[in-house]
């Protein structure tokens, strides 16, 4: 099947490879989702003189407006206007006639352009025209034989709800249906684009997260695992930590392609041991990525000069990828999107995500959260990429590991960092909770963090214990 573009990559994969030629396809959401700036970037990615583009506006935006705006997208080429890209405002016709004289004169202005793409915005607002349900369903359905019986993709934009996706006739005809919602999630509005239909596509389903920039909508697909299981070569080597007590705790070494979380209170070296992780893979010329919500770079160059590595060094060689993003604009979607294509296309073998906690945060869906993660963690394993995640407890002294977020069974090996309070002292301590298909040590031991980094001594007696909180 012969299919047009979005202008969006990740949305033209979601799609099954965009939209199907001749297809009518509906663009709905509340108002400020960003149902015209899809419209207008999907205009502006396909028409042409050869292959003009008629856009309609009728009564929900006045069409000087819809322009003037539109010139500050990057993808508005103002060259196009009026040859290749065609603006009408029926709002005139619709006000002083009805809504039989609008569908005339639509039928009109396609017959007389010939496009081969066409928009109504807002198509929704035409039922304010109608006397009664019966008279809108015969004029749209006049409308609709028309649109299908020339070679013109349609796009009618609206701003319907989800219920109205069963009560309204153009649903029933339509053969695409895109949804864009804007949900608030704390202090933010977030926003997702979902697919509710596309005829003779194998679309991927689901929410989609995407953002708003000058370049249209920056939209980021939601990372899942395959339906079927995934054959793949495992690598029958270990990573070492470069802590050595700690790479014998856990038999030399993680598996290559393992992931492991590390839980533990703020403070207690969650993230040094980590940059072990990271900085002793690139000593054995194995690239790593670092993903951070807690330290912008320059913090966390501060923080890894302070232990003797050089950061700025291993960037400039291409032997270490950073990502940083604010906890508080984070989108799970795009971040997860970012650091798998960025793992990928750098080929990382060590990846270290700081931290989980600030991913809760962004996505308070338990459920979402849980499959984003499983999905992660899945996709960097079947590529061989080891992955290396912190998880922040509040209680400084917890023993155990209970997350209701439900990814501790997700990830190959736990490891637990907490503090063991002696009398006037408080000392840090360190467990191996899980490794899959491997031996560990399971013993608590002490650690202290030096100018070298990790530093692991004995293991705790019981009488150790006696007085811990």
């Amino acid at each position: 099947m012969e299919r047009i573009g979005s202008g969006s990559d990740v949305l033209d994969s979601i799609l099954d490879g965009g939209f199907p030629v001749n297809s009518i396809n509906i663009v709905m959401g509340l108002p400020g989702t960003g149902k015209t700036i899809l419209a207008e970037k999907i205009v502006f990615s396909n028409a042409s003189t050869e292959r003009p583009a008629l856009y309609i506006a009728t009564v929900s935006e006045p069409l000087d407006k819809m322009l003037r705006y539109l010139q500050e997208f990057d993808y508005f080429k103002p060259e196009l206007v009026g040859d290749a890209v065609i603006y009408e405002d029926l709002s005139e016709v619709l006000r002083v006639k009805d809504l039989d004289a609008c569908v005339a004169e639509i039928i009109r202005l396609v017959k007389e352009h010939n496009p081969s793409f066409l928009v109504i915005d807002s198509f929704k607002a035409l039922h304010a025209f109608s006397a009664s349900a019966g008279e809108f369903r015969t004029a749209i359905s006049k409308l609709m034989n028309t649109l299908s019986s020339l070679a013109i993709t349609s796009f009618l934009v609206g701003e319907y709800t989800s219920d109205e996706i069963a009560s309204q006739p153009e649903f029933a005809i339509a053969d695409g249906i895109i949804e864009l919602v804007l949900q608030k999630v704390g202090v933010k509005d977030v926003r997702y684009l979902r697919v509710v239909k596309e005829r003779g596509s194998k679309f991927l389903n689901g929410e989609h997260a995407f953002k708003i920039t000058r370049s249209g909508l920056a939209v980021f697909q939601r990372v899942v695992t395959p339906s079927a299981a995934v054959s793949y070569e495992l690598v029958n080597k270990r990573d070492k930590t470069g802590v050595a007590v700690f790479d014998e705790m856990v038999a030399d070494g993680f598996w290559q392609g393992a992931s492991t979380i590390v839980f533990g209170p703020p403070g207690s070296g969650k993230t040094l041991l980590g940059l072990h992780f990271i900085f002793k893979g690139i000593e054995m010329g194995h690239k790593g990525l670092i993903a951070t919500m807690e330290e912008n770079p320059t913090q966390l160059d501060r923080i890894v000069s302070g232990f003797g590595w050089d950061m700025q060094k291993a960037v400039d060689d291409g032997m270490l990828e950073l990502y940083y993003v604010s906890p508080v604009d984070i989108y799970i979607d795009e971040f997860v999107s970012t650091i798998t294509d960025m793992a990928f296309e750098s080929g990382a073998e060590r990846v270290m995500i700081d931290s989980l906690s600030d991913l809760v945060s962004s996505e308070p869906d338990v459920r979402r959260f849980r499959d984003f993660i499983y999905s992660l963690v899945q996709t960097m394993s079947t590529k061989g990429i080891s992955t290396y995640m912190t998880h922040e407890m509040n209680n400084l002294f917890a023993t155990s590991v209970t997350t209701e977020f439900g990814i501790s069974h997700m990830s190959d090996n736990i490891v637990l960092i907490h503090y063991v309070r002696q009398e006037s002292e408080i000392k840090r301590a360190i467990a191996i909770v899980k490794t899959r298909a491997s031996h560990h040590d399971p013993r608590i031991r002490q650690f202290d963090i030096t100018s070298e980094g990790f530093r692991i001594g004995s293991v705790f007696a019981d009488s150790d214990f006696g007085s811990t909180t």
